[in-house]
């Protein structure tokens, strides 16, 4: 093995944002840039999401205590564990907004989506529902800037972090849904994004081509041609 192949920046498989980060200075001369690190930062809160030590809306809206026990059907036993037979409801969006990609959800009151400040309805499934504090779960910052600089001048550390921020929030998603009844989970996806800029990509790269005045290949049509005036 050559010694080129052994100092190669490589990724680890299932890399983390200290993995990225690591291979994002090797391919930079030691150098992270401040927009990537701007997004990274982000990324990483969102792997920690759950293990945060101060309140946020993931925390708010598991916490059992702020559920509406009487219309889930439940109770707290005399060591104050909350037991209900449902979950409340919640409906999930992905959104990309002019501040990045957001995750945000909405509370359910019979089947009505619910984007207000709420306290004490018999009909909601949360004591109180406060969408200042529990509306945004969570946010990258800048994610869809960052997604068109990937395709303008980026490398393969932020086409890493890019794909990371998606399976992450495919985790957190699947965790919100084994401890909520998350009856709809709607919007655009972190890949859906990307497949859409790829195909701006690919229609901005065909119009050039034909403004250049660059002769295409006939040749199909031309044999077609010869084929027609044969018969």
């Amino acid at each position: 093995m050559s010694n080129s192949s052994i100092n190669r920046p490589e990724l680890p498989e299932n890399p983390k944002v200290k993995d990225i980060n690591k291979y994002k200075k090797q391919l930079n001369w030691g150098d992270m840039p401040a927009f990537y690190h701007l997004v990274s930062s982000s990324v990483s809160e969102l792997e920690s999401l759950g293990a945060m030590g101060f309140d946020n809306a993931l925390k708010r809206i598991l916490n059992k205590h702020n559920w509406n026990l009487e219309a889930l059907g439940g109770y707290i036993d005399d060591n104050n564990e909350v037991h209900a037979d449902k979950k409340p409801r919640l409906a999930l969006y992905q959104v990309f907004t002019e501040r990045g990609f957001e995750i945000h959800c909405f509370p359910l009151a019979k089947n009505k989506e619910i984007d207000q400040y709420v306290r004490g309805h018999r009909l909601m499934e949360f004591n109180t529902w406060d969408p200042g504090t529990m509306r945004l779960l969570c946010r990258i910052n800048q994610l869809h800037q960052f997604i068109a600089f990937y395709f303008q001048s980026g490398d393969k550390a932020d086409r890493a972090l890019i794909d990371y921020a998606g399976k992450l929030v495919h985790k957190v998603i699947s965790y919100m849904q084994k401890h909520i009844d998350v009856v709809k989970v709607d919007g655009v996806t972190i890949e859906d994004f990307m497949k859409q800029q790829e195909k701006l990509l690919d229609d901005y790269d065909m119009d050039n081509l034909e403004l250049g005045g660059l002769k295409g290949n006939n040749i199909l049509i031309e044999l077609s041609k010869d084929s027609d005036t044969k018969t």
